[in-house]
């Protein structure tokens, strides 16, 4: 439905650099982004900046004579939306219905998005969660062959993140290509479908939706203690997700709870600081303070703040600065062989 191939695109600070991708028919891809980098490639997408290298095509078609011909085929959901705020939310979905001629009854969409019990109230002093959900329904009167939402369940209450999920599958279900574009690791794995990671580099897919292409061969040749694949679980909402190793930053314990920390956010994880010391030590990872596990592959800096005071700076997302108990010191710099 949607194929981007060799796209590359330099606007001020920001880079898109060389990404190819593909959104079938009836799939789901979501992909974060920053902010910044979400708002050019959506531009790009629906034509309204020009390309730098590369091409994008709708259904086989370039996406600039597709969109001439087929904006209404289209659906969008930005992260900021603007409406008529004055009109009532009946009043709003009645209008936009016989403007794009809908075959669609709006009230069934209303109903989808639990809109029908404030029906009545002028849009102006919707929260923004409705304001969102109303956007989705909005969109969804066209019955488009391509959705692209923009930090979809980005704020959400737990009510208004269920409903746009429920309804982003029943479009995939129905034929739909969705493209869900957000700024949060975590909601990228909650939107699941196909996921990427997008910056300054390129684009890459997510490794925990990646299958392990060693051979079994060229994997007992490594270390010894390197015998079998080990995955992570944490809790995200009612999902269970499995994290590789190597895409942990580092572990804290709050209150109890071992708190996975990945690309500058946190996922509850089930086992202890102990069990997760042991399973993951053959990983690279250090049990650098009794409430942290760090991964020393994304250490950049050891740094002595006085005599007892040491901390390690990571090279992760965040840049982040984690405790490092004194008396692990030594037993660091023997690893590092520093």
């Amino acid at each position: 439905m949607l194929e981007i191939k060799n796209l590359y695109k330099k606007q001020n600070d920001n880079l898109i650099n060389n990404i190819n991708f593909k959104v079938e028919k009836g799939n789901l891809v979501s992909i974060e982004s920053s902010s910044e980098l979400s708002d050019v490639l959506i531009k790009l997408i629906l034509d309204k900046e020009i390309l730098g290298t590369g091409e994008i095509y709708i259904e086989d078609i370039k996406h600039s004579e597709y969109i001439k011909k087929n904006k209404k085929s289209i659906g969008v959901v930005f992260r900021d939306e603007g409406f008529y705020e004055r009109l009532t939310v009946d009043e709003y979905m009645k209008y936009y219905s016989d403007i794009i001629n809908s075959k669609v009854n709006y009230k069934d969409i209303m109903l989808k998005f639990s809109l029908l019990d404030i029906a009545n109230k002028k849009i102006k002093t919707l929260n923004y969660s409705k304001r969102k959900m109303l956007a989705f329904a909005r969109e969804i009167l066209k019955e488009p062959k391509l959705l692209i939402c923009q930090d979809p369940i980005f704020n959400m209450d737990k009510e208004g993140i269920r409903i746009i999920l429920e309804n982003i599958e029943e479009l995939c279900s129905k034929g739909t290509a969705v493209l869900s574009i957000s700024m949060s690791f975590k909601d990228t794995m909650l939107i699941g479908g196909k996921t990427y990671i997008i910056d300054e580099n390129g684009l890459k897919e997510n490794e925990d939706k990646k299958d392990d292409e060693r051979s079994e061969l060229n994997y007992k040749e490594e270390k010894d203690y390197l015998h079998r694949i080990q995955k992570i679980p944490a809790k995200l909402e009612e999902r269970i997700l499995l994290f590789d190793p190597i895409e942990i930053d580092y572990i804290e314990s709050e209150a109890g709870i071992s708190n996975l920390n990945i690309r500058g956010e946190k996922f509850p994880c089930m086992m202890t600081l102990t069990e997760l010391e042991n399973n993951l030590e053959c990983f690279g990872f250090f049990r650098c303070h009794r409430s942290y596990i760090v991964n020393l592959q994304k250490v950049r800096e050891v740094i002595t703040w006085t005599r007892n005071s040491y901390s390690l700076t990571l090279d992760d997302k965040q840049k982040s600065s984690i405790p490092l108990s004194k008396g692990k010191l030594a037993e660091l710099k023997d690893i590092l062989k520093i």
